[in-house]
C-alpha cells in the first residue's frame, strides 16, 4: 500500500495530465469530495466533476508545496495555474464563455485515505479571486 503522501503526489501528476478519470480512480467507490460550493460522492461521479470543472482551462497546472501525513490523513498545499480557453460550467450549471485570462490559485486539500485509496476530499480556496483574475468580478 502506498502512502498518503505518494497517493497525493500521483494526483498531482494525473491532474497535470488532465487526467481526470485517472484522479478518480484514486477515491475509493464511496468517496466524498467537497470543494466551494459543490458536494460529490463516489469515484465515477468525482472523476466527472474533475473533468467538468477543468474542460476549459487549457494548460492547468498544480504544483504542490508541502504534504503533510498523520495517519490516514493527507494535507496538501499547493498552488494552480491555468488559462481560461473554453466554457466553465459552474456548479449551478451556469456556464461561463472563455475569457482567455490566466489565473493562479492557492489552495489546501484536506483528505483521508482507507485502502490505499481518498476516501473524503475537502479543498480549500478563493474562488472570489479567480474570477477576478479571469475579469468576472471588479477588483478591490
Amino acid at each position: 500500500m502506498s502512502s498518503g503522501k505518494d497517493l497525493w503526489n500521483e494526483l498531482e501528476t494525473l491532474h497535470n495530465n488532465q487526467d481526470m478519470a485517472g484522479a478518480g480512480s484514486l477515491c475509493t467507490s464511496d468517496a466524498v469530495y467537497v470543494g466551494p460550493g459543490v458536494r460529490v460522492q463516489g469515484s465515477e461521479a468525482i472523476a466527472a466533476y474533475f473533468a467538468e470543472a477543468t474542460k476549459g482551462m487549457s494548460d492547468l497546472a498544480v504544483e504542490t508545496s508541502l504534504v503533510i501525513e498523520d495517519g490516514d490523513v493527507v494535507v496538501a498545499e499547493w498552488t494552480s495555474r491555468a488559462t481560461h480557453t473554453g466554457p466553465l460550467t459552474m456548479p449551478d450549471g451556469t456556464e461561463i464563455p472563455p475569457t482567455g485570462k490566466t489565473f493562479e490559485s492557492d489552495g489546501v486539500t484536506v483528505a483521508t485515505v482507507r485502502d490505499g485509496k481518498f476516501a473524503t476530499m475537502r479543498d480549500y480556496f478563493d474562488t472570489a479571486d479567480i474570477a477576478r483574475q479571469l475579469g468576472l468580478m471588479p477588483s478591490t
